[in-house]
């Protein structure tokens, strides 16, 4: 079984992935969260799921793509197989911020290693109430993300290698994980909608709801691997080529809840090289 595909995706809406749930005093309707630190993420399942509809489009469209049931499994009865596909969560990346420099992403040292700059020495900054500035920033005075000012940890160096796939990053700051987990959940995209009366047209007394949403610009990383043994010889190349055209269907018309009003549309970021 060869490594993992692992990919990078930008929110080009607001995404809400519901959860089922709600939170005491903040939204009727709440996102997944990752149990160990409380950030929002995109689940493989949903991830599966959107994708596989829009492969089944692109099948109907190129008769030279695999067949969808080799490559994403079947479940019909007795019938029923496993894909090759495994899709694992989409975790953030990068969350994007206001600040009086406009919009900064912000990271943490172990998600840009992970994702970004594998080779590249990063610090994150030595205490909580601290921020690295990595690139786009003023070293020099405090910096403000969101509704905090935060000084700048000097101590680490400024500047990293270019990602030209990432033409959009031009501000970038490293806080600790326990401050990202604040800013990501103090920053996400809230709205509230009223149920219509399909009789009258008039909003429906006591049908307010709020529901919340990963917002636009957060970029994502997740991972997919191929199992070849259960392809009946369908090369990976294919399986690939399926998955580029599939990922059409996100860019275009988008996953999860809310779509009609304006929600779900994600790109999936052209495949780099490691950097650094």
């Amino acid at each position: 079984m060869n490594e993992p595909f692992r990919y990078l995706a930008r929110c080009l809406d607001p995404v809400h992935i519901g959860s089922g749930g709600y939170r005491l005093g903040r939204v009727d309707m709440t996102i997944v969260r990752e149990t160990a630190t409380g950030i929002p993420k995109i689940p493989g399942t949903s991830l599966a799921g959107a994708v596989r509809a829009y492969a089944e489009m692109a099948a109907d469209e190129d008769t030279t793509l695999p067949e969808v049931r080799i490559v994403f499994g079947d479940a019909a009865g007795d019938q029923g197989r496993q894909g090759m596909l495994r899709f694992y969560d989409a975790d953030v990346v990068l969350f994007p911020l206001i600040s009086d420099q406009g919009t900064v992403w912000v990271s943490t040292e172990g998600r840009l290693r992970d994702w970004l700059y594998p080779k590249v020495a990063i610090a994150g900054p030595a205490q909580d109430d601290r921020v690295v500035v990595l690139k786009g920033l003023p070293s020099s005075r405090p910096v403000n993300l969101g509704w905090l000012l935060l000084e700048v940890d000097a101590s680490q160096p400024n500047g990293l290698p270019d990602r030209p796939d990432l033409p959009f990053l031009t501000r970038l700051a490293v806080v600790s994980e326990k401050l990202f987990h604040h800013l990501v959940n103090d920053h996400l995209e809230v709205r509230t909608s009223v149920e219509i009366d399909d009789e009258t047209g008039a909003a429906k007394s006591g049908h307010l709801f709020t529901y919340e949403a990963i917002p636009r610009g957060t970029v994502l990383g997740f991972e997919i691997a191929v199992d070849a043994r259960r392809g009946n010889g369908t090369p990976n190349e294919d399986v690939l080529r399926m998955l580029k055209r599939a990922f059409q269907g996100l860019k275009l018309l988008g996953m999860g809840g809310m779509g009609t009003r304006g929600f779900g549309r994600i790109e999936i970021l052209p495949q780099k090289e490691e950097i650094g």
